[in-house]
């Protein structure tokens, strides 16, 4: 639309010639008319051509200021916001509208304001990120200007930019118009196309200086005017240079890929403070680069960038801490940024290493890592704090150093990009993992644990011994979740167990869960018997026997290691020796002797208890229960059939190997009769004689072998 200055020239223009030479056509009619006649003709002239004149004089009053915006970095303003000392058509708003409530904060150089978000359209706060007090938007009022009220303002925003986009991320301009040795100009339109402004005013710009600056916004206020020194006529061309507070830099992080949501575990600084990660870095497209907000740099002044990124828990998460340096006002359009501190994961072979530690590791030049584990992944920052007086430069491909202990290895590895993930381990060495025995009962008499065994698929048996050990250091080839076939080897027999290997850790069983309830052992003995007959004629002394004892037992141990020094045995077997009878033919000797000693068997049943007082002494106590009788069936009528015994025993065993014992036996045996001729009373020549079964008590003594399987 046009404006009314517009108009009323247009309306100028339509006049023709009057408007161009009314003195001209007086003097024309005064020469053409009679003398009597000019006076009253010229008073009618001056009437009509008075609103005429007055017309003209007005279109000599207005003028068109066209602002060219010369940004010094970043793009053009989206908003305009034009400030006159007076009001007008178009300027007549307050300046104080469109400030922050308040009197402003004083400053030497004049009182500084920030603007309100009504200055680009928007209500309340200002919509726009800001990043930190260096990019509010804010306006500096110079002294003279005593308070904000007493200025107006014509705001419009860029006629080439679409309105979402510009209340999105609004770059609002406050321009200050000002006449040099003229009244304060009037501001009736205002127009903003691609960073040119061009302001109707209502003066007259031949006669006048026109002066612009920049009171701030998103741009910096400017100390001096610039004033025009174009255009021609009515036309005033100012070419304006405008700093931005802020622009977006594109920043480039060496060898790192974030994305959105690596957003949470990022912190930056800029210019040696704190800035809002939200505010003051743009979108992570995952390509490397950080669009980052800087803040405008006095020139002269260096200024400096960091960015830290805490690990993540996700796999091959980036993390670590990046700068850059610049010399003011603004860094190279796209700046590489430097690693000072790098992040990177270490993922051990899985099932043979600890779950809850790290091995130590260091980069090249000494550089030493800090590790923390979160699930089956170590997580390592290098250094543990940058020194940010002189912070070390690390540029990857760099050389990393692991370390563990138990035992003490060494290797290296190649990390090639920050955040890599790192899966070396050991090379050319032997994988240890290790088998927890503390809560082992070892010790316990006659389930002793001495050895544990590790077969090989090949046949091959590795033995590692227990005693006084807390751990066993395992070897094994290589990294491999494979179980390993374990066997206890004490004093009792142990059956073969398949042991899972889980972080490093040998997951055995309690030993006495694959220990044999019960064994077997045969026990051979040889000794020799004394027979108390307490019956028998004084004549006849106490017969001695050679005996041989056998048994065959079935034993009993308890699993607990609390009962496991009882055992209970169930023993089949007896003895086979000598037995005596006194017939006629001895009658006459004194001592007495045994006519013959013909073969004794005794079967026994005997169940027993086996007692282990220390290794390797043990004792057994048992009763036997069966029967006596010939080995030849001849020998029936000088022994008798059979005779129903009772046998208890009691024993000392030592254990020369698991499989071998010493033993030692007294036994006693109840029940037993030797058949005896007795000679009676004497009829004449001939000599009478009885034959009794006088009772008989046995007392054996043995030694022999006890051999266990």
């Amino acid at each position: 639309m046009r404006s009314e200055g517009q108009r009323r020239r247009g309306g100028l223009d339509g006049l023709g010639m009057f408007a161009g030479s009314p003195r001209r056509g007086l003097s024309g009619l005064a020469r053409s008319l009679p003398l009597a006649l000019v006076l009253p003709l010229a008073l009618l002239l001056g009437v009509l051509l008075a609103p005429i004149a007055e017309a003209s004089a007005a279109e000599e009053r207005y003028g068109v200021v066209t602002v060219d915006l010369r940004p010094e970095g970043g793009e053009v303003p989206t908003h305009l916001c034009v400030v006159s000392e007076v009001g007008g058509p178009r300027a007549r708003t307050q300046l104080s509208e469109l400030l922050a409530p308040g009197e402003g904060e004083a400053s030497a150089e004049g009182r500084v304001w920030r603007v309100s978000g009504a200055a680009w359209g928007a209500e309340g706060a200002p919509a726009a990120v800001s990043c930190g007090a260096e990019c509010a938007p804010q306006v500096l009022l110079p002294t003279r200007f005593k308070r904000a009220s007493g200025l107006f303002a014509a705001c419009t925003a860029d006629a080439l930019s679409s309105e979402d986009v510009g209340l999105a991320e609004p770059r609002l301009l406050v321009m200050m118009l000002e006449h040099l040795e003229g009244s304060p100009p009037t501001i009736e339109s205002v127009a903003l196309a691609g960073g040119v402004v061009t302001i109707g005013v209502e003066a007259n710009l031949r006669r006048i200086v026109v002066t612009a600056r920049s009171l701030g916004g998103h741009y910096e206020p400017q100390r001096r005017s610039v004033r025009a020194e174009g255009g021609s006529g009515d036309n005033r061309l100012v070419v304006l240079p405008i700093a931005p507070r802020c622009q977006w830099t594109d920043f480039v992080l060496p060898n790192t890929r974030l994305r959105e949501r690596d957003r949470g575990r990022m912190g930056l600084r800029l210019l040696d403070a704190a800035a809002d990660v939200d505010a003051c870095l743009g979108p992570l497209a995952g390509d490397g680069h950080l669009r980052v907000r800087v803040p405008r740099v006095e020139p002269g002044r260096s200024a400096s960038i960091a960015v830290a990124i805490s690990a993540g828990a996700e796999r091959g998460a980036g993390a670590g801490h990046f700068g850059g340096r610049w010399e003011g006002p603004w860094p190279a359009p796209t700046q590489a940024l430097r690693a000072h501190q790098i992040a990177f994961s270490w993922r051990p072979p899985e099932c043979v290493y600890p779950e809850a530690v790290c091995p130590r590791a260091e980069l090249e030049a000494g550089i030493t890592c800090v590790a923390t584990r979160a699930g089956d992944t170590c997580h390592y920052l290098c250094p543990e704090e940058v020194e940010e007086s002189d912070p070390v430069a690390l540029t990857p491909p760099l050389t990393v150093r692991f370390e563990k202990e138990d035992p003490r290895q060494r290797w290296t590895d190649i990390l090639s990009r920050v955040g890599q993930t790192l899966t070396s381990y050991v090379t050319g060495d032997t994988v240890y993992v290790h088998a927890d025995i503390r809560d082992w009962e070892r010790d316990v008499p006659g389930s002793r644990i001495r050895h544990l065994e590790i077969l090989g698929a090949d046949g091959s048996a590795r033995r590692f011994p227990v005693g006084g050990a807390e751990r066993i250091q395992i070897p094994l080839p290589a990294p491999s979740c494979e179980p390993l076939r374990t066997k206890v080897i004490g004093d009792r027999y142990y059956q073969e167990e398949l042991a899972t290997v889980e972080g490093g850790e040998v997951i055995l069983k309690a030993p006495e869960r694959q220990a044999r309830i019960m064994t077997f052992n045969l026990l051979l003995a040889q000794g020799g018997m004394l027979a108390l007959i307490p019956e028998a004629p004084a004549a006849i002394d106490d017969p001695s026997y050679f005996v041989v004892l056998g048994q065959l037992a079935a034993r009993f141990r308890p699993r607990r290691p609390r009962l496991a020094r009882f055992a209970g045995e169930l023993r089949l077997g007896g003895t086979i020796g000598q037995w005596g009878y006194y017939g006629t033919d001895s009658l006459e000797d004194d001592p007495r002797r045994a006519d013959r000693k013909p073969l004794w068997v005794r079967f026994l049943v005997e169940p027993a208890l086996i007692v282990d007082i220390v290794h390797p002494v043990s004792m057994s106590a048992g009763l036997a229960i069966g029967g006596a009788w010939p080995l030849r069936a001849g020998d029936v009528a000088d022994t008798g059939r059979f005779s129903p015994i009772l046998a208890p025993s009691l024993d000392t065993r030592l254990a020369v190997r698991p499989w071998l014992s010493l033993v030692l036996q007294a036994r006693v045996v109840f029940g037993e009769r030797t058949l005896t001729t007795v000679a009676g009373p004497s009829e004449g020549e001939a000599v009478s004689a009885t034959r009794s079964a006088l009772r008989t008590y046995s007392l054996a003594g043995l030694y022999g072998l006890l051999f266990t399987f």
